[in-house]
């Protein structure tokens, strides 16, 4: 076979085929869900050395493939025809936001039944993905699947990247798989962006600022990002909402925490927005981002993000992190006037986030700091998986890692990833893990808690319980608040909300999978509970739920 050129192999199926690609490229691990029309597969797989990661539902099969392509660069994944890629389908989402380069093999039924014979759980599965996927596409009778995978392959790992699906009828998995030789690309180098009106104004600016998202940590800008900052004094904040990666260690120097909570935005003259969606928002807010900044530029590879939510002064369809390493060279070259360098020290203190006292969403607030402050030395332990949503900012402000690799949330918010994605991180990096969640995540996420279980993996859940859901029941209560005197009736239901006495108790879920689950009380020391929790992972999976208290209370 000559470079740059792939083949199959004559006389082998398409299962065949599947399971050589899969060695080839050394994946040691596949997710799955067993399903009929995949058997050919799982037979085959009993002549090598990959270990089957079993799960007992789709949406874990996702994210745990998942939380392994954020520390191995991809995974690979099954799913069984359309139940099973419905089932998995919230996660899918989750991992195309983030850009996660998965491979997700769907079982089909044969072609010849395709739409016609109404046999079980056969269902046009592309369109249900598509939005979003890199690539989606069903492979029908005479199709190569090595040649397909290649493809899927590249795809995934781009530039942008992200998850990518293959429906694979059954007789694709049971026929001979057909010979084709055929040239494949390799990515080249990212161009040079032009970042000379940026530069521009940074030389100038005496509040600048930058917002940085997780695409600059996924494609290896951190390190030139944490120069930038320091060399020129200019803060760094991560962008609003929910984040996937950390593009700054959250104990450097200049890492001023999640943007809303620092306090730096309203007043910021110049920004730069690297790698973010600009904006993320659970709800867009009614009034203008940088009110104060004379110029606001967007960088970010994938021309869809560009001006996704808001519109801004200047951006750039470019690779953030060749973008930060230009612009740091710029300005090492040319580098703003030395005294006002040294007068952005001021704007650079840290600031603390007014609350009003006695608020309801002050004594949340107040709840989650004190539980994940004991968490502060999570990343140098091992990894940090973040499904903890409205304490996502406090538990990132409360890490002190100069390192901020081992930290991966989803900037997609939908709920149950966490449990799957920190079985997929301890498989791929062999490390241990912390996995925080709120109680409403985990209810979400049980499925996930069986993987952990029945791989033994070392992983501890922190569960910060706020009995229910939270983030719900401050939205009805600004509701009401907005309602006034109109209001009928004048106070929350919490509907499903206030799960203090409804439903099964939650440690008792926890313990019902085989993983010990101690409640903490606010009388008990939470950090050396934390630290025997993180001992005993090296036995298996364990839990503690943190008490967060209810916010009404």
């Amino acid at each position: 076979m000559e470079n740059g050129e792939t083949q199959a192999t004559p006389g082998k199926t398409g299962a065949h085929e599947i399971v050589d690609f899969m060695v080839d490229h050394g994946y040691d691990h596949i997710f799955g869900l067993p399903g009929s029309q995949l058997v050919s597969i799982f037979h085959t797989l009993q002549r090598t050395d990959i270990t089957f990661v079993p799960t007992i539902h789709e949406s874990v099969t996702v994210a745990a493939a998942d939380g392994y392509a954020r520390v191995k660069g991809s995974a690979m994944a099954m799913l069984y025809m359309l139940p099973g890629t419905a089932n998995g389908l919230a996660n899918i989402y989750n991992a195309g936001r983030d850009d996660s380069p998965l491979i997700l093999l769907s079982s089909q039924q044969v072609s010849t039944a395709r739409t016609e014979l109404g046999a079980y759980c056969e269902g046009d599965t592309v369109p249900l993905v598509k939005p979003f996927t890199r690539l989606a596409h069903e492979l029908t009778k005479g199709a190569s699947p090595r040649s397909w995978l290649e493809h899927a392959k590249r795809v995934a790992e781009g530039t942008p990247g992200g998850p990518v699906f293959l429906s694979m009828c059954e007789d694709v998995l049971r026929d001979p798989a057909p010979v084709k030789t055929e040239r494949y690309s390799s990515h080249g180098a990212p161009s040079v962006p032009d970042v000379g009106a940026v530069a521009d104004q940074l030389r100038t600016a005496e509040r600048p600022l930058i917002v940085v998202g997780g695409q600059v940590r996924r494609l290896g800008g951190a390190q030139a990002l944490e120069q930038l900052a320091e060399r020129h004094n200019i803060p760094v904040v991560y962008e609003s909402g929910l984040i996937d990666a950390l593009g700054i260690a959250p104990g450097h120097s200049h890492c001023r925490g999640g943007m809303a909570m620092s306090g730096l935005e309203p007043d910021a003259d110049v920004v730069l927005l690297l790698g973010t969606r600009a904006m993320t928002e659970a709800s867009p807010r009614k009034g203008e981002y940088f009110a104060k900044a004379r110029f606001v530029a967007q960088v970010n590879v994938d021309p869809k993000r560009l001006e996704a939510m808001r519109r801004f002064d200047w951006i750039s369809a470019s690779d953030p992190a060749v973008f930060t390493a230009t612009l740091l060279e710029a300005l090492d070259a040319a580098p703003p006037a030395a005294a006002l360098i040294a007068a952005r020290a001021d704007w650079c203190v840290p600031r603390v986030a007014a609350r009003r006292p006695g608020n309801a969403l002050a004594r949340l607030f107040d709840g989650f700091e004190k539980c994940v402050a004991p968490l502060h030395d999570a990343m140098e332990r091992g990894w940090l998986v973040d499904e903890s949503v409205m304490a996502s900012g406090f538990v990132i402000n409360a890490q002190t890692a100069r390192d901020g690799r081992r930290y991966a949330g989803t900037n997609g918010a939908s709920l149950g990833w966490a449990t799957g994605a920190a079985a997929g991180i301890a498989l791929a990096s062999d490390e241990p893990v912390t996995c925080v969640l709120g109680d409403g995540s985990v209810r979400f996420g049980m499925a996930g808690l069986w993987t952990l279980k029945a791989m033994n993996l070392p992983v501890t859940l922190i569960v910060l319980d706020n009995h229910g859901y939270g983030s719900t029941r401050n939205y009805e209560r600004q509701y009401l608040a907005e309602l006034g005197r109109d209001a009928s009736p004048q106070k929350p239901g919490y509907l499903n909300m206030d799960m203090r006495e409804t439903g099964p108790d939650l440690a008792e879920m926890i313990r019902g999978f085989g993983i010990p689950c101690r409640r903490l009380s606010p009388d008990d020391d939470l950090r050396a509970a934390v630290e025997e929790a993180w001992a005993d992972s090296a036995n298996g999976p364990n839990a503690l739920l943190m008490p967060v208290g209810f916010e009404d209370q």
